[in-house]
């Protein structure tokens, strides 16, 4: 009997070791990977802005600087005129995600409640609009702008972010309706609300995470839009974080250090938005998928 029990337990522990083996050969072991190819570049971008110009192209390789220094974030604001570039982003963005998850939320309520005739027509519009590049439209919408008198005006880009981020926005907005039972706003408007009323006082408060979601997708892009910046702002007062990391990189070399930090710069925004909003941003991005 003693044999026996200590056969099994034998038994059980090589069990136990193959499934932890098991466990770190195809989930610890790729996860590891995964974070180190993920956050290198990231960590490569702070050591590099920390680093001085000769350091930068020393050799061997530095992965830690030697001599860190501020030098070129200082060198950003007082030369660069970052301080700038950071606002007219910052403007493009705000005024972007604001507008898209307003016209979002209307759009994607409409589509998803109602069914008129040309649904199917114009949903597969706005589909058809989210597989054109952007240069494919740059003639057309650069005409506009001149029209409009908006050329280095920083609500072409307001606009045209806007434009470009509105469809898929109202498709999130869509799902997130698609997963909300009709009886919460049938109640309200029972009560006496109207329907407006029951969108922004009912609906709203409880799809804030659908929204925050939504807000952040259209935030990320508007911050980071280039393509169209490069050909509606020209005027160099007016340039945005992307336009002005360009201007880095010359015709005879690049400036790494300066580069680097400006990245630094133009990421921390968005990183610190992201660590405010991640609980309702991970809720968010699953709840349209409940129900299509």
């Amino acid at each position: 009997m003693e044999a026996n029990t200590n056969a099994l337990a034998i038994s059980a522990e090589k069990r136990r070791r193959k499934e932890v083996f098991f466990r770190w050969l195809t989930l610890y072991i790729p996860l590891f990977l995964f974070l180190v190819f993920t956050i290198f570049p990231f960590y490569w971008i702070v050591n590099t802005s920390l680093k001085g110009s000769t350091e930068v192209f020393a050799m061997p390789i530095h992965y830690f600087p030697h001599q860190p220094t501020f030098e070129n974030f200082a060198r950003l604001f007082t030369e660069f005129g970052f301080g700038p570039a950071v606002l007219h982003s910052a403007f493009v963005a705000i005024f972007t995600t604001l507008l898209v998850s307003l016209f979002s939320l209307l759009a994607g309520y409409a589509m998803s409640r109602y069914t008129f005739k040309g649904k199917g027509v114009f949903y597969i519009f706005m589909l058809v609009t989210q597989m054109l590049p952007a240069v494919v439209l740059m003639i057309p919408l650069f005409s506009t702008m001149v029209n409009l008198h908006l050329i280095n005006n920083l609500w072409s880009l307001v606009l045209i972010c806007t434009c470009t981020n509105l469809a898929y926005c109202m498709f999130m907005m869509m799902g997130y309706f698609n997963a909300m039972p009709r009886e919460l706003e049938e109640a309200a408007q029972v009560d006496g609300c109207s329907l407006l009323g029951s969108i922004f006082r009912i609906l709203l408060p409880a799809m804030k995470p659908s929204i925050v979601a939504t807000g952040a997708y259209a935030f990320i892009n508007a911050w980071n839009v280039y393509v169209y910046a490069v050909a509606f702002i020209t005027d160099r007062r007016m340039y945005t974080l992307p336009l002005t990391l360009k201007t880095f990189q010359g015709e005879f070399g690049t400036q790494y250090g300066l580069l680097a930090a400006g990245c630094v710069v133009a990421l921390l925004p968005v990183v610190l938005i992201f660590a405010f909003i991640q609980k309702h941003l991970t809720s968010g991005a699953t709840a349209g998928a409940v129900k299509g």
